[in-house]
Parts: structure tokens; C-alpha cells; sequence
């Protein structure tokens, strides 16, 4: 999560940042504040995999990824840059760059954990693999 970030809002929208720059912190205080974003992204992650852990139901793992991909930026992503946009002076265009960099990092991130779960156990009936495991040994 936290390399897509900075390959959307530094490498491909760096030079965008600029038209808001007078109301951002300067570099050296956004270096010092940089922990926060590393938080940001571990609490981010864990609840991602956390909450794929509970949603998932589909056995097509690349659209089950798409799928919650696209739900987590229409969630968390698009209300968050909505709300800055009416709230600060970002330019429209601007926003829009933003949520389309960030719609390709969810669905990259929800398709990369579908496929880190696709042989989860428990995954298809909402079951831990610890419960599925012991079921399985009982019906042997």
C-alpha cells in the first residue's frame, strides 16, 4: 500500500502537488510527520486483510479481488478525497487524477490479497482454518 502511494501521489501526481503546495506542510515537516503515514498504512493493511477475511464468498479469486478493491475505494478512498476537495481549495482535475491513481491501487491490492487467500481453507464458508481443519478430521 504504502509503495503504490508513492508511486501515485509522488511519481505520477508530484508535479499536480504543486498547484496546492501554499496550503501543505513544507517538505521538512512532512519528512518529520512521515510516521504517521507509515501507521496509516500498517492500520490500513491489517483492516484490508482483515476485512477480505470476512467478506470473501466467491471462489472466482480475481473478481472476488476486483470486487472488494473497487468496495474499499468507494469506502474509504472517494469520501475521504471528496471531503478534502470541498474543504480545501484542490482543483477539480486534480481530484480526479487522485481517485483514478487510487481506484488502480485498491483493485491492485484487493487482486494481490485475493490471491494471497485463494487457498485459505476456511475462506469459502467464513470458517478460521483451525475450525475447517478440526470438521474435516471429524467427517474422516
Amino acid at each position: 500500500m504504502f509503495t503504490l502511494g508513492y508511486i501515485g501521489h509522488q511519481l505520477l501526481l508530484g508535479r499536480d502537488y504543486v498547484a496546492i503546495e501554499p496550503i501543505m506542510r513544507n517538505k521538512a515537516d512532512m519528512i518529520a510527520h512521515m510516521p504517521f503515514s507509515l501507521v496509516s498504512a500498517v492500520i490500513f493493511s491489517a483492516a484490508f486483510v482483515w476485512i477480505y477475511s470476512r467478506v470473501r464468498h466467491s471462489k472466482s479469486w480475481p473478481a472476488e479481488g476486483v470486487r472488494f478493491g473497487l468496495a474499499i475505494w468507494a469506502v474509504a478512498i472517494v469520501p475521504l478525497y471528496l471531503t478534502n476537495y470541498t474543504i480545501e481549495p484542490w482543483p477539480g482535475v486534480f481530484v480526479a487524477k487522485i481517485l483514478v491513481s487510487e481506484v488502480v491501487a485498491t483493485v491492485t491490492l484487493g487482486i494481490l490479497i485475493a490471491v494471497l487467500a485463494k487457498n485459505d481453507i476456511g475462506a469459502e464458508n467464513g470458517t478460521s482454518r483451525t475450525a475447517n481443519v478440526a470438521q474435516q478430521g471429524r467427517t474422516a
